[in-house]
């Protein structure tokens, strides 16, 4: 039932220009909490920002942390978009758990033994800024939850002041309680009387004016808030994911014992639901099996080079110090990492280049390179195998298409940035053996990049001669007539995906024909795997009668006689390496439950996804809404504010309303979906579908060069080895066993150096 609102008139003296306002918590709340005095608790503060984001440090804008006089260790940005309340709650109620597992005078956990932490007030080190973009697009469930927590009142915003229209509405009060994912209220509240303490969060929440998307939510955190709170470490994350427990403070813990560790990321887990029941559905089991890869060999591997490639979005912590500006220059890696945003709301779009140079980076990809190779420093960027966090993941076909869509061009874009910038490295404070370390590993990377972009050739050639290989030696009078079926049908729907993916998004139609190349990539990759080992049982079973076993050198003789002795061999090695790898992470389990299923889809990362990510490279993530009119509704008032005026201000009776009514909407079984809407306008659409169409054309002419040169009669008689395997083949199985093996040492080494650590510190607990 909706609240009438009764307004009462109050004088108000702007303060330095700006306007904040202090407004009394619910009684209600109040008399049921530990902290009941001083103003952080009493009250909750409201400041209407009218300049840009960059602007906000000079336009004597004051936190009430910079009046306390504290000292801010962690700012954690938490990024709301459109997600539902119960997945914002989710991400919140865990950070809220994190602060209580250091800050609690109770914990027993190691943070507490820290002297930063031991303190009863340690909570006053940690301050949680919620960036919600766009007031239209946020969802109301999100905002009543935030009400029941006392960090949002309605009718306290104001859409003027001066005569400049509000850019964003900045919330700031100390909560202590919380709601869960299933939004049920947590804390000493009337209805929990004395469970679930929780101490003091400081809580931040900057309520954007406009749906500018992340990269500027990123920039009102970093360069709006930042400056004022001027934190040591700062900490990215997104609603809908949660924090796993302890995880803050080991990625803190990360920073404290490196002073040159300038970024961190923790262990991105898929949440599987209930004896993990989410694993039937082979695409939601393919990216397990793909997330358990990267926290196993990937991250660990990169790891100990310095420089992690992709850090993730969803848990990624980075040195405030390390993203400052060059006294000098004036420049530092947030400039860089700013630039679409500030092209975007520039009115000189000439220099699309520069823009197009950026815009298909995100945090995770630019961010640690720009910091690792900074200008005199020797910062780099560490793997915390304790620190996780899981997030849900795509179930269904399209949308798992539009995630990796995202995530293979940002990294692709993102690699080749780094190696043609690889002599920046040089330009650092590192020393010169970490410099020739960091120079190896960006070789390596583009070497796989460079890898990664003739995948789909390559995978294309290995069917063609393991088909065509079958059908000459398998005896079966059809065996040559559906080799030729199979291969003309591959090659008709490369040509479908591709037509289909042009611009088109996985929808009706287009969507069924997706399923379809998913399902006969699916045959073909398990055709290729019978391939194999019907070929090696063939030629085997010819050399078995004369095979001594009580001899290895005679087994090694019948193996090499057998045919394809080396491809077999470099697939074993290869999954070999990710079998010993889970293992010595203690996590097989996920080789068991979904290796098959991503062994049977990963064609379709080549042939679909690939080809997917390369017709839509032109939709850049950013970009900007139509300007929004500030006009009336229940959430900003329209008083136009100057130097000393009048404001209307809901009375008592209405604000204890307002806070029941949020505490009653928790308990509602229907609750309001959050609605995604669609770009109207995308910026600069004919540059970009231009380029999308010259690098696509790249791509198929040197793909396709590729596998007319490779499959040439010509070449044949010089590409057949003795035992019937095709030696371009077995390169290409080699070079992925190499790399996969290369992988699995850095993961190995890291292991050892985790190890290390753990038994360091007992061997120096006092």
């Amino acid at each position: 039932m909706p609240v009438h609102y009764i307004f009462k008139p109050k004088k108000v003296q702007l303060t330095d220009g700006n306007l904040v306002l202090d407004t009394p918590v619910p009684t209600s709340y109040l008399t049921a909490v530990d902290y009941q005095t001083g103003n952080e608790f009493e009250k909750l503060r409201y400041m209407a920002v009218t300049c840009d984001a960059d602007m906000v440090p000079e336009g004597r804008y004051k936190l009430r942390t910079q009046n306390l006089k504290r000292s801010v260790e962690i700012a954690i940005c938490l990024t709301v978009n459109e997600e539902s309340p119960q997945a914002f709650c989710l991400t919140l109620h865990s950070l809220i758990k994190n602060i209580k597992h250091m800050c609690s005078p109770n914990s027993k956990s190691r943070s507490h033994k820290h002297p930063v932490w031991a303190q009863d007030d340690s909570w006053k080190k940690i301050v949680i800024c919620i960036v919600a973009d766009g007031r239209r697009h946020l969802n109301p469930g999100i905002l009543k939850v935030l009400a029941t927590m006392g960090c949002w009142q309605e009718g306290v915003a104001k859409n003027q002041v001066n005569g400049k229209a509000v850019q964003a509405h900045v919330f700031e009060y100390s909560t202590q309680v919380s709601v869960d994912s299933k939004l049920r209220l947590k804390g000493r509240t009337i209805k929990n009387s004395n469970k679930h303490h929780y101490p003091p969060v400081q809580i931040i929440f900057c309520l954007k004016e406009r749906h500018t998307k992340k990269l500027n939510s990123h920039r009102w955190f970093f360069n709006g808030l930042c400056p004022l709170l001027k934190p040591r470490i700062t900490l990215l994350t997104t609603a809908g994911t949660k924090i796993g427990n302890g995880s803050l403070f080991h990625l803190w813990n990360a920073f404290d014992r490196n002073p040159h560790t300038a970024g961190a990321c923790g262990e991105i887990r898929v949440a599987k639901g209930f004896f993990w029941w989410k694993v039937l559905n082979p695409i939601i089991a393919a990216q397990i099996f793909e997330y358990k890869v990267s926290s196993v060999l990937e991250k660990p591997f990169e790891s100990i080079f310095g420089y992690i490639s992709v850090m993730p979005g969803a848990l990624v912590a980075y040195r405030y110090e390390a993203l400052l500006p060059e006294p000098i220059s004036g420049k530092g890696p947030l400039t860089a990492y700013f630039e679409p945003d500030y092209l975007v709301f520039s009115d000189d779009h000439r220099e699309v280049g520069e823009v197009l140079q950026y815009s298909y980076f995100s945090e995770d990809q630019i961010l640690p390179f720009l910091v690792t190779t900074r200008r005199n420093a020797s910062y780099t960027m560490q793997y915390v195998r304790s620190a996780w966090a899981e997030t849900e993941l795509p179930a269904g076909i399209g949308s798992f298409l539009g995630m990796k869509r995202k995530w293979q061009n940002r990294r692709f874009f993102g690699l080749i940035y780094a190696v043609s910038n690889v002599r920046a490295i040089w330009r650092s404070g590192h020393n010169f053996w970490r410099k020739l370390w960091l120079t190896l590993e960006i070789i390596y990377l583009g070497c796989d990049t460079a890898f990664w972009f003739l995948a789909l050739g390559n995978y294309y050639l290995v069917f063609y001669y393991m088909a065509q290989t079958l059908a000459h030696t398998s005896g079966i009078a059809i065996g040559e007539t559906a080799f030729l079926i199979t291969r003309y049908v591959y090659i008709c729907l490369i040509v479908v995906v591709i037509m289909i993916s042009m611009g088109n998004r996985p929808r009706g139609q287009s969507l069924y024909l997706f399923i379809l190349s998913f399902i006969f990539f699916a045959c073909i990759q398990a055709y290729i795997l019978f391939a194999a080992g019907y070929l090696t049982f063939i030629h085997a079973t010819e050399f078995l009668p004369y095979a001594n076993w009580n001899s290895f050198s005679t087994v090694v003789a019948v193996f090499k006689a057998a045919g394809y002795h080396v491809l077999i061999l470099a697939l074993v090695c290869c999954y070999a390496v990710y079998v010993l790898s889970a293992i010595l992470y203690g996590e097989p389990w996920h080789m068991i439950a979904c290796f098959v299923q991503f062994l049977l889809l990963l064609p379709s990362y080549v042939s679909v996804l690939g080809v997917y990510a390369f017709c839509n490279m032109h939709e850049v993530n950013w970009g900007i809404k139509e300007p929004e009119d500030h006009e009336k509704d229940p959430l900003i008032s329209r008083d136009a504010i100057y130097h000393a005026s009048t404001v209307h201000m809901p009375d008592e009776h209405s604000v204890s309303s307002a806070y029941q009514d949020a505490i009653d909407a928790l308990d509602h079984k229907k609750r309001p979906k959050s609605s995604a809407k669609d770009d109207i306008k995308t910026m600069q659409a004919d540059y970009y579908r231009s380029f999308r169409t010259q690098i696509l054309l790249l791509w198929i002419v040197v793909n396709g060069i590729l596998v007319v040169t490779i499959s040439s009669d010509q070449l044949a008689p010089y590409l057949t080895l003795k035992d019937g395997s095709n030696l371009y083949v077995t390169i290409i199985v080699w070079i992925i066993t190499v790399g996969a093996t290369g992988r699995f040492l850095g993961s190995v080494v890291y292991l050892l150096g985790w190890i290390w650590q753990f038994f360091r510190r007992f061997i120096h607990k006092p």
